[in-house]
């Protein structure tokens, strides 16, 4: 029933918005607001754990759409660019992104010609559960409303996880879209972040959404639910784009004047003025990676390092049935010390290895997301395991 749900949200959303400058059609529903919103405010709740300090890995899988006759699309080397904005925004924060395999190049005109159908929650045969699926047509695809370009997500955080970008921006259409840091937008919606505007413009999907005051003391429940990213009347791409500042003017409730971050991965500034999330929007990233199971299933973390770095640690497969190979015959020569947890870090089994193919019973575990310990010279390593049967 949510899935049908959310088909007719998508349909009356695109129709509602499409008449207006957009580059994003997500609905700002969310499975998951109260634990976030909750997590981020109480210092103590029961699920805070600071994630910052760790290095996470998000596995991706790019297709590309281009006409029957393999005409249209983006190239490697375009695809490449794309996933260049992904690493400038997140990087930073120690969230990198792991691409599998190859691009995949899906030749069908009438997805082509109509890219918002790849979200509807039936169109699932080219999805992964396991990593996070974008899909990226090509420049000139734009909506047939607005003219413009877009790209659209699941909702916020919501399940599936992926998302899609086509089209160009602007009035000849100069800015393509999958080149540029709306791919990073859209990306964060997939990972748990809302609007800046959210709640000072009115969004479908979440029907507790309020303002946030300039002043910031009820940044925590209105508008994006983030403390450190400024109160955001909806910029609507009115900006200067030689200079990226916000062109418009306005007052909060309390009569204080906006101040908005143009340069916000996360408003809706021109698409050259996005440059980057705050501190605590990657810390909400982070959080809804190690905390929602969907999420779980698309990542890995570390304490340090490149978690997405095949050196590190080579197991297989993922998911597991009923054994679980660890393959330490490249490390250095050693003793291998490795745990493996369930979701409620409650130890299952133990072990160690030398330097040879380690195999881990796992027949006699439940289904379910587990947390794999590994000992590398000292260092702590985490990888989330699935258990299906």
């Amino acid at each position: 029933m949510k899935k049908i749900i959310l088909s007719l949200v998508i349909i009356v959303f695109l129709s509602l918005n499409a008449v207006s400058q957009t580059f994003c059609e997500t609905s700002s529903y969310s499975p998951n607001k109260d634990l976030f919103v909750n997590t981020d405010r109480i210092p103590n709740h029961q699920y805070y754990i600071d994630y910052m300090p760790y290095s996470f890995c998000v596995k991706i899988y790019v297709h590309v759409i281009r006409r029957d006759d393999g005409t249209g699309g983006q190239s490697v080397s375009n695809v490449n660019d794309a996933l260049g904005y992904l690493d400038d925004a997140y990087n930073p924060y120690n969230i990198f992104f792991d691409l599998n395999g190859i691009i995949h190049y899906i030749d069908d005109t009438y997805l082509y010609n109509s890219p918002s159908s790849i979200m509807n929650p039936n169109n699932t045969q080219y999805d992964h559960q396991n990593g996070i699926d974008i899909y990226l047509f090509d420049d000139f695809v734009n909506h047939p409303i607005s003219g413009n370009g877009y790209g659209m997500a699941s909702g916020v955080g919501d399940n599936p996880t992926k998302l899609m970008v086509t089209g160009s921006f602007g009035a000849n259409n100069e800015y393509p879209l999958v080149r540029s840091h709306v791919l990073s937008h859209e990306m964060g919606h997939v990972l748990n972040l809302w609007h800046t505007h959210h709640g000072t413009v009115t969004e479908t999907g979440d029907p507790d959404q309020c303002p946030e005051f300039v002043d910031g003391s009820n940044s925590d429940i209105c508008g994006d639910y983030i403390i450190d990213t400024p109160a955001d009347p909806g910029l609507g791409f009115n900006v200067d784009t030689s200079t990226c500042e916000w062109l418009g003017s306005g007052i909060d409730q309390n009569g204080e004047p906006y101040e908005p971050d143009e340069l916000n991965l996360m408003s809706y500034s021109h698409p050259t003025c996005l440059t980057h999330i705050t501190y605590r929007q990657a810390r909400r990233v982070k959080t809804a990676m190690a905390l929602v199971e969907h999420l779980q299933w698309v990542s890995t973390y570390t304490h340090s390092g490149n978690p997405c770095d095949p050196a590190s640690l080579n197991y297989y497969p993922n998911s597991a049935d009923d054994k679980l190979n660890l393959d330490l015959r490249n490390k250095p020569n050693n003793t291998y010390q490795y745990y493996l947890y369930d979701n409620y870090s409650v130890q299952i089994l133990s072990g160690e290895s030398v330097n040879v193919i380690e195999t881990i019973n796992t027949l006699t575990l439940d289904e379910g997301v587990y947390f794999l310990h590994f000992y590398d010279n000292g260092e702590l390593v985490i990888k989330q395991i699935v258990i299906t049967h």
